[in-house]
């Protein structure tokens, strides 16, 4: 599985790449089919970060995840 840095995970923000990566809890999910990622934005959230403490803000939890593949891990 791919490591990534958070500096090679900000280039996937469906922006400066097409994919769209978020972390939750140190796994690289690919939200880029997602209806709810459009252009990389999703509510007032970005894609390329991690995203594990703006989830006590969602109104969903952390099972929204289960449905996308698991890209990688995130690495210090």
């Amino acid at each position: 599985m791919k490591e990534f840095t958070i500096e090679e995970l900000s280039k996937y923000d469906g922006k400066q790449m097409d994919k769209i990566y978020v972390v939750h809890d140190r796994k690289v999910y690919d939200v880029t089919d997602s209806i709810s990622w459009d252009m990389g934005e999703h509510y007032g959230h970005e894609g390329g970060l991690d995203l594990t403490e703006q989830m006590g803000e969602a109104p969903h939890e952390d099972e929204i995840f289960e449905g996308y593949e698991v890209v990688g891990t995130l690495v210090d």
